[in-house]
């Protein structure tokens, strides 16, 4: 079991049937797991892949539904004129009262339109402004190994003066950017309405790219992004779920062996059964060139990671718009790596192939860095900027909004809300619901469904409940309902094991795998033993498990939850007893209750404490049935109500 949490799926026999319980855990995975995709046998398959993934991806960032854009109120505090390039030092507002800042380079003496390019920078101690010198570069290898090296200034420079206008901004607690620092929004709480600094720095990925569409020079069919180490990240993430990029460099990054040790690339949920590799291979079939180093975790590029890359490519009928390229240092975004990338963005954008034309001029080594800084004492950060607490209250307010926004009206809002809804809902408990999963009867419900009856309550047990739930069989029974049982124990200990080395941006929840395994019970009922008509029964402690996985199965007729008083609207009761990443980002039990509508839905034991005014809000507005009672029903009310409606 995992460390701190357990998660416990106890085998209950009653009556007709028992569900086995839930299969061995695998070992948990981590930042420094091996993992690589396998690429599946179709284009038709990863076109639906890749749509799944980039939902993901958006959802793990608190991107998904997309938030409204602001006006990002572009402000420039300064202006260095070169012979042949200018910078300007640039603020955008890509949230109310939150301020990205950076350099735009711009070419001189040329006619635009212009390709463009984003480039996020990664972990270096400068950010933006690092200007290492560099090595001199070996005839032969080995060549010197360059740690860290990188020099982002002559990169912006280089493309500038090579026909590109690039936009090179901060990551979230680096030079200008620093209204809140770069472990922003740590722990569980955040987590829970998919708030992190991934998403924050996603966000402004994608700010940074409508900022470049504004400005009239720029050719927008013709965007790019690169970035290297933590920069990498931000490009391939970028890339995958934005399509205004057309071609990317992520140096440094992509690997089977790493995912990235660091907050801003490890984020809710985002790579539960996936991995970078995957995640990059969505940019085809746009061209895509990897630059690797034999000195870090992408040593194995081009023998593992590239050709799975590839592979998509192929399906995607352009193997030719990717390759890789290795050089032997280590990690680093050096003169021969950023070479490698400006002859890509060349072959792509310029339509020169010419790899000689893209050579890197050095810089004027008196150049003053120091003038490439937005904030100063003429010109400082606005008043209005948003320090951590108010920046997760404004993000979690616009997420409650854009619930309220979709909350069902009437019937035809209702199916609206479902199509944004059950895929959230489903990535926020990492629970799939396509896959048909073989789920072995034994005993009596063998015997049972050898008859192929037609209808059958399934009755989900939690602890303590089994004689209950034996009772509650022989009832049904007797009203010509068959009846099998799943038993469900889930006891949570210290939550924060599952903030500890980011485990759910690799691994489900315990509470996502108490859905599984109700998921798995109810698809088995539907697909393979054919039954037409499943009505639900929750007992104790199971029942809000069970509303979640109720929200994902529009098919089952009726359902009657014990919601055990939990308190719905209390974040520390989701972390102490159902934690999943995102779960209040899609509306939690709200939205799984409202995603039953219309079947009828009966919720009691509410206590005082579980707020059900929005549920029943939106069931009246679709005239559907719902029944809510603060006290617990009796068994003869439960049956009652399961059988007639």
């Amino acid at each position: 079991m995992r460390s701190g949490w357990v998660a416990t799926m106890t085998l209950v026999i009653t009556g007709l049937s028992a569900f086995p319980a839930a299969a061995a855990e695998e070992t948990p995975r981590d930042v420094n797991t091996h993992h690589l995709f396998t690429p599946p046998g179709s284009r038709r398959e990863w076109e639906a892949r890749a749509e799944s993934l980039r939902k993901r991806i958006l959802f793990c960032a608190g991107l998904y539904p997309m938030p409204e854009r602001n006006a990002l109120n572009p402000r420039v505090t300064g202006r260095i004129e070169g012979p042949d390039y200018s910078i300007e030092n640039v603020a955008i507002e890509t949230l109310p009262g939150f301020y990205l800042c950076g350099n735009l380079y711009r070419p001189k003496g040329k006619c635009g339109p212009f390709p463009a390019i984003v480039n996020p920078h990664g972990h270096w101690e400068h950010g933006r402004l690092e200007m290492q010198p560099e090595v001199p570069v070996a005839a032969v290898f080995p060549a010197p190994p360059g740690e860290g090296r990188g020099n982002f200034v002559a990169l912006g420079v280089n493309l500038a003066q090579q026909g590109f206008v690039v936009f090179a901004y901060d990551m979230v607690g680096y030079n200008d950017t620093n209204q809140v620092d770069h472990k922003f929004a740590t722990g569980l709480q955040p987590w829970l309405w998919n708030v992190s600094l991934l998403g924050l720095q996603l966000w402004n990925s994608i700010r940074a790219l409508d900022y470049l569409e504004s400005l009239p020079e720029v050719d927008r069919k013709r965007l790019g992004a690169t970035g290297a180490s933590g920069g990498g990240t931000q490009t391939f993430l970028l890339s995958a779920v934005d399509a205004r990029i057309k071609a990317a460099v992520p140096v440094n990054m992509i690997s089977a062996h790493m995912q990235g040790g660091c907050l801003c690339e490890n984020g809710p949920g985002l790579r539960v059964g996936t991995d970078n590799v995957e995640l990059g291979a969505m940019m085809a079939p746009r061209p895509l060139r990897l630059v690797a180093a034999t000195g870090d975790w992408t040593k194995d590029n081009p023998t593992e990671e590239w050709p799975a890359i590839r592979h998509i490519y192929e399906l995607k009928g352009a193997a030719g718009r990717t390759d890789v390229r290795q050089f032997n240092y280590k990690h680093n975004y050096n003169v021969e790596s950023r070479q490698a990338m400006y002859a890509w963005f060349g072959q792509y954008f310029l339509k020169d192939r010419n790899s000689e034309h893209f050579l890197e001029q050095p810089l004027d080594p008196q150049f003053d860095i120091t003038r490439l800084h937005v904030w100063n004492s003429r010109q400082p950060r606005p008043d209005n900027a948003l320090k951590e607490p108010e920046l997760i209250k404004l993000l979690i307010g616009n997420s409650e909004r854009q619930l309220a926004a979709l909350w069902p009206r009437d019937k035809k809002s209702l199916k609206h809300f479902r199509e944004i809804m059950t895929p959230a809902l489903s990535m926020a408990l990492s629970v799939n619901i396509e896959e048909e999963r073989s789920l072995p009867f034994h005993g009596g419900t063998a015997d049972i469904l050898c008859q192929q009856p037609r209808k059958i309550v399934l009755i989900v047990a939690g602890a303590g409940q089994e004689n209950t739930a034996r009772r509650l069989t022989d009832a049904c029974i007797t009203r010509g309902w068959p009846a099998q049982t799943l038993g469900l124990n889930i006891s949570a200990k210290d939550p924060e094991a599952l903030w500890a080395k980011f485990f759910t941006c690799y691994n489900r929840a315990p509470v996502g795998d108490a859905v599984q395994q109700i998921a798995d019970a109810l698809q088995t009922l539907k697909t393979q033993s054919k039954i037409k008509h499943i009505r639900l029964i929750a007992l104790g402690n199971a029942g809000p498990a069970v509303l979640l996985a109720r929200g994902l199965f529009p098919s089952v007729e009726s359902s009657i939850i014990d919601v055990d008083q939990f308190n719905n609207n209390d974040d520390q009761a989701y972390i102490g007893r159902m934690y999943a990443p995102g779960l209040r980002r899609c509306g939690d039990l709200r939205t799984a209750a409202m995603l039953a509508a219309p079947s009828p839905l009966c919720l009691h034991n509410a206590g005082m404490t579980f707020n059900s005014e929005a549920i029943a809000t939106g069931y009246s507005a679709v005239g559907a049935k719902l029944r809510v009672e603060k006290s617990m029903l009796s068994e003869d009310e439960i049956v009652d109500w399961i059988v007639r409606q």
